[in-house]
């Protein structure tokens, strides 16, 4: 069995203030290098190949915690990146005006046919989110892998292995500094053992 580890980067402010990151380079908080920190110690013992990241500050920081406790240097994946969402990162959705708002609640039933101004298309993100991860597995055939990268990305792997429609992806909740577990067997069949778990975090909620 190959264990892949899918890492939610720890919490930011933006995400504090429930802002739009986006592809915004936002750092980490005190409290999200905490939960980087502790997410380190949980994956200690494992047997990690590779550590992969997301170009993102916020996903670089936390895959550099988690691979310095294994001597590992995070391989940045530039396809790994949050979804765009164009006119709207940096904002919060009290901030939006009335046809902003009706986008993005359009959004989030419909993400597959509505398209945030200056944004990237939903297809555009699951496509390339997908693309990436089947290379990194193709490269990485043996061996557990930690992928560090954001709650948009790990929705779209999760929901492409449990073949659930895309429609469904917002009522999908990762939380920061969350880990996600996808099993692999022989057969290169794949199996979800965890989502969204948060138990090395009870010491900080």
């Amino acid at each position: 069995m190959q264990k892949i580890y899918l890492i939610r980067h720890g919490e930011t402010d933006w995400n504090l203030e429930k802002r739009f990151q986006g592809r915004e380079n936002v750092p980490l908080n005190g409290k999200g290098k905490k939960q980087a920190q502790l997410l380190a110690r949980r994956l200690k013992e494992k047997e990690l190949t590779a550590v992969y990241s997301s170009p993102l500050s916020r996903a670089r920081e936390t895959a550099e915690i988690i691979g310095a406790v294994h001597g590992l240097t995070p391989c940045i994946v530039e396809k790994l990146g949050e979804i765009s969402f164009g006119s709207l990162e940096g904002k919060k959705y009290t901030e939006l005006n009335e046809n902003e708002r009706k986008i993005i609640d359009r959004w989030m039933v419909d993400p597959e046919t509505v398209s945030i101004p200056r944004g990237e298309t939903f297809k555009q993100f699951r496509e390339r989110i997908l693309e990436s991860y089947n290379e990194l597995l193709n490269v990485e055939q043996e061996g557990d892998l930690a992928i560090v990268t954001h709650g948009g990305a790990i929705k779209v792997l999760v929901a492409d292995i449990l073949k659930v429609p895309f429609s469904r992806f917002a009522a999908l909740i990762l939380f920061p500094g969350s880990l996600t577990t996808i099993l692999y067997d022989n057969r290169r069949n794949s199996y979800l053992e965890l989502f969204n778990d948060v138990c090395h975090l009870q010491k900080i909620f």
